[in-house]
This record gives C-alpha cells, sequence and structure tokens, in this order.
C-alpha cells in the first residue's frame, strides 16, 4: 500500500505490530498473545461440542468453534498477502503456498497414515477425497455427515480457501480500497447463501462449501485490509459499552436457532480478532484470560488438537473408556451413582486433556523441526532480517517464537 506524506509514530507501530505479528518472527518482534488465546477458545468450543454430550447441545458450540477459526485464517492469511506490495505476484504466492504447504500438510498426512494404518472407520475408502482436500464436497454427495470423518470437512475448506484467496489478494494488494470492495462483495454473497439461500443449486453446501462458507472467511480478510488501511473507529477498540454490547450479541447468537445468527457470529468473531491483535479488551479479565500461558499454548497447538482430537476420541472410547465404564458398579456410589447416565462430565476433560498432550508431542517433536524450514527454503523479508542479525548482533533464530498461524 501506497502512502504519502510521513507517518505518526502510532501509525508507524500500528503497521509494524501488523507485519511482525503475521511473520511470527523473532523474540524480539511484537507477538499477540490473545490471537492464541482465541484460538483456544474456538477449539475448546469444537471440543465441547464432540465431547460434551448435552452441554454441546444447548448452544452453537462447534459450529462457532469452526467459524473463529474461519474469521482467524481470513483475517492472518489476508495480512501475509497484503503486506509487502513491493514483491512480485509469483515470489509472494510462491512463499505463501510454500510456508502454508509447511505448516498444514506434515500433521494432515501424518495422520491420515495413522488412520489408514489403524484402519480407522471410513478412512480407506474415502482417502482419494480426504487426501485432495475435496472431502467436504464428498461428504455432501455420499451423505457423510454422520462419518466419523466428517470433522475434516472444515480443513478442505480452508486448504482451498489458501489456494484461491492469494489470486485475489495479491493481483489487488497495491489498491487495497478495491479490494475490501471485492471481498465485502464476496462476504455479502456467502451469507446471502447462508441466509437467504439465494443460490438454491449450492444449499447442499451450506455448512460445508467455500463459497458458502466465505462469509466468514473474507469477515477476516475485509478486516484485515480495514486495519491496514486504519479504517477502524476509536471505538471499536476503545468502548467499554461497544464491547459489552458484542458479548451480548455473542450469547444471544449462540443460543438461538435462526439463521441470522450466522452473519452477527462472524460479526462478533471479527471484534474479537482485531481487539486481539491491538490488545485492547475492556472488559475486565478478557485480556488476562487469553493471554494466560495455559491459553496461549493451547491455542498454539489447536490445529494439532483440532486434527487428532475425534479419531482419539473414538479410539479412547472403544478400547479404553467404554470397556471401563461399563463394568464399574455405580450402584455402590451412592449420590454419584448418576454419574452412569452423564458420561460424558468424565470424558469431556480427560479426552480433552489426552488431546492437548498428543499435540504437544506432535507439535514438540514433528512439527517443530519442521517448520524451521519455512525461514530456510521460503524466507520472507522479516525472516532474512532476523538471520543477518543473527549473524552480526546476537544468535535469535525466527522459528524461537510461537508459530502464529494454522
Amino acid at each position: 500500500m501506497k502512502t504519502t506524506g510521513p507517518k505518526s509514530p502510532r501509525a508507524q507501530q500500528s503497521e509494524f505490530d501488523l507485519s511482525h505479528m503475521v511473520d511470527g518472527g523473532s523474540g524480539k518482534k511484537a507477538y499477540y498473545a490473545a490471537m492464541d488465546g482465541l484460538r483456544t477458545v474456538a477449539i475448546t468450543m469444537v471440543l465441547v461440542e464432540h465431547f460434551g454430550g448435552p452441554l454441546g447441545s444447548y448452544w452453537a458450540a462447534g459450529y462457532y468453534g469452526v467459524d473463529l477459526f474461519f474469521v482467524i485464517s481470513g483475517f492472518l492469511i489476508t495480512a501475509i498477502l497484503i503486506r509487502n506490495p513491493a514483491s512480485s505476484f509469483r515470489e509472494s504466492y510462491v512463499k505463501f503456498m510454500g510456508r502454508r504447504s509447511l505448516r498444514i500438510f506434515p500433521v494432515y498426512y501424518f495422520a491420515l497414515l495413522l488412520l489408514w494404518i489403524g484402519n480407522f472407520p471410513q478412512t480407506r475408502e474415502n482417502m482419494l477425497y480426504l487426501a485432495t482436500y475435496t472431502w467436504n464436497y464428498a461428504t455432501v454427495h455420499f451423505k457423510g455427515e454422520g462419518n466419523n470423518l466428517f470433522y475434516l470437512w472444515s480443513l478442505a475448506v480452508e486448504e482451498q480457501f489458501y489456494l484461491v484467496w492469494p489470486l485475489i489478494a495479491l493481483t489487488l494488494r497495491r489498491n487495497l480500497v478495491a479490494l475490501f470492495v471485492v471481498t465485502i462483495c464476496i462476504v455479502a454473497i456467502g451469507y446471502s447463501q447462508l441466509v437467504l439461500n439465494v443460490f438454491p443449486s449450492l444449499q447442499p453446501y451450506n455448512y460445508v462449501g467455500l463459497i458458502n462458507r466465505m462469509g466468514s472467511l473474507g469477515l477476516g480478510a475485509a478486516g484485515a485490509i480495514a486495519v491496514s488501511l486504519r479504517w477502524f473507529p476509536r471505538f471499536w477498540y476503545q468502548s467499554l459499552t461497544f464491547e459489552i454490547v458484542v458479548f451480548a450479541v455473542l450469547g444471544c447468537a449462540l443460543t438461538t436457532d435462526q439463521v441470522f445468527r450466522l452473519p452477527l457470529l462472524g460479526f462478533c468473531s471479527l471484534v474479537l480478532v482485531t481487539k486481539s491483535m491491538e490488545g485492547r479488551f475492556r472488559v475486565p479479565g478478557v485480556a488476562a484470560v487469553l493471554q494466560s500461558r495455559i491459553a496461549v499454548y493451547i491455542g498454539q497447538i489447536s490445529y494439532g488438537i483440532y486434527v487428532y482430537h475425534w479419531p482419539l476420541g473414538v479410539w479412547l472410547t472403544w478400547y479404553v473408556f467404554d470397556p471401563i465404564w461399563t463394568n464399574i458398579d455405580f450402584s455402590l456410589l451412592g449420590p454419584l451413582s448418576i454419574l452412569r447416565w452423564h458420561a460424558w462430565i468424565v470424558k469431556l476433560p480427560l479426552f480433552f486433556a489426552v488431546t492437548v498432550f498428543v499435540a504437544h508431542l506432535s507439535h514438540k517433536y514433528f512439527e517443530r523441526p519442521i517448520l524451521r524450514l519455512k525461514d530456510r527454503w521460503f524466507p520472507t523479508r522479516s525472516a532474512m532480517d532476523d538471520r543477518t542479525r543473527s549473524l552480526t548482533l546476537s544468535p535469535v533464530r525466527s522459528d524461537d517464537s510461537p508459530e502464529m498461524l494454522h
């Protein structure tokens, strides 16, 4: 983006923070822990939906968890794509896809390999669609909502977004106003389809299709563009009343089954994402929770948690939990005998803990060594600057900081 005239210190700091956040640079760069905290909120909602029994049925926990992931992805991916308008289209696209591939593919295909070896239900007969990230559409054609691998539809949507969206964003990155207009049009199409079903032929894909879910992905993208253009009004970051209203709207949208809730959930997510970047939550305690060490770390490994959680839950249920649970004499437990009919009370924290542990091992011993290749094979400008500083000033490595993106 071209600018004229000197920038104020605040404007310079805002631009500095955005670019370094998306780079996931060295430990000395700005890092917004609250963004990872939001990922923890998202993955927790998904696990509550899948393992929480009635707790997940009273509100749109799973839907919102995935939707929040979509808004975060749209925001951060777009921020990456527009941060350096001087680079060529080819260079930017190759580096983006290379870095994304190193982040996304190893864990995903490793999990598919494990599912194949373990003969997980519906894996082998659907491997072509799973391996080619077309599973979201295959689930519709083969009526696979009850499939044990249905949850992987969202990863197919994100990968399709990574393939298509850079072509638009990189083409228009030197004219951010035009890019914003195009993005808003895409958002309008996505939400119009979800709410009004304006394209009946797309109706079967309303939950799992790329175009259908571009409302949330596009809102995140529009937010990144608006941040770069500094279009958000002051009250967006500074008003306590506005923040309380957003949380109230979010609560109402999560507990209603009316279709109008879908764009409201996306809007609330956009507010949370932009405020996480700026670190300006006004409601007491929100920033502290999102930036706590546990929340930040779980957010950093949330991609692995999502990939592993459902197969782990199924296998644990079949081979560990149910054999033990069904042999407990609950009549001896007195008032606690009610637990016999509410196994989810034990399952949810147990499966959550096991999944986090497995994702931690995966991140430490499998993912991180691969992630170090990102700056070696597809270095960004900041990564190259870090490498120069590491040789001249101190042994700071760009891969020491938490990974910002899934």
